[in-house]
């Protein structure tokens, strides 16, 4: 019988190991070499989390799609030092699947959002490395308008939006989207009909300026917003809003 390792005990002396993980966030990125790969975020059933990559030829090999909640028995993987400027998780490692990677699709072990959920102030008072993303929920209020700016890396326009989340103890934290998700936000919030529209910033960045907190920012590819997500911190959430006296 093979023994599974959690993410929080996996390291580079251990030989063979094998995890047992659910995809709770995937996205594409193109090397240098411009080799299509996939890059995800892992979590077991204890909630631990790492990320992982597998190249797209990688995957059709395996004959199989790793979708974003599904849970899946991995082995024959690398396991390296995480070395990225921004980390999703705060494991010190990084999971590399390679053509010997044997990925074969498992009935969920656990159902849960695996949402890491940031305090307000903690981030306003530094208390939050902006190495690290953060989760965040809160009612959406300050909707700015679509602005174009010019991409300097990218060297093309783009549109970004400012916007603030604010929590039950009205503490507002400063939100800026960018690029494409700047556009799928503003049909999201133009299509919502809610005197008080809730939702879910899942692996943003905290942004920094001389030593004080600025804002949170997506980040391309990998950041996410969620409107009036079915969890329960947004249940809890609605229940405790006024009501509306018009």
């Amino acid at each position: 019988m093979s023994v599974h390792t959690f993410l929080a005990d996996l390291n580079r002396e251990i030989r063979d190991p094998q995890v047992c993980v659910s995809v709770i966030s995937k996205w594409v990125t193109i090397t240098d070499t411009m080799l299509k790969k996939s890059a995800m975020v892992f979590v077991d059933q204890k909630g631990s989390k790492i990320e992982a990559t597998l190249y797209e030829e990688l995957e059709a090999l395996n004959h199989i799609t790793m979708n974003e909640g599904d849970w899946f028995d991995i082995r024959n993987f690398k396991v390296m030092h995480f070395s990225g400027l921004i980390r999703l998780t705060k494991n010190r490692y990084h999971i590399v699947m390679s053509n010997s990677t044997v990925v074969v699709q498992i009935q969920p072990k656990t159902c849960s959002n695996y949402y890491c959920f940031a305090k307000f102030l903690d981030i306003a008072r530094g208390l939050a490395h902006p190495l690290y993303c953060i989760d965040l929920y809160g009612a959406l209020v300050g909707i700015g308008e679509l602005q174009p700016y010019h991409d300097e890396i990218y060297g093309e326009i783009q549109h970004k939006i400012n916007f603030s989340l604010i929590n039950l103890g009205l503490d507002e934290m400063k939100c800026v989207v960018y690029g494409d998700m700047a556009i799928k936000f503003y049909h999201l919030w133009n299509s919502t009909v809610s005197s008080v529209v809730l939702c879910v910033l899942s692996f943003w960045r905290i942004e920094r300026e001389e030593g004080s907190f600025k804002n949170v920012t997506n980040i391309k590819g990998m950041s996410k917003i969620v409107i009036e997500p079915d969890i329960p911190e947004i249940r809890s959430f609605r229940m405790r809003i006024p009501p509306s006296p018009f």
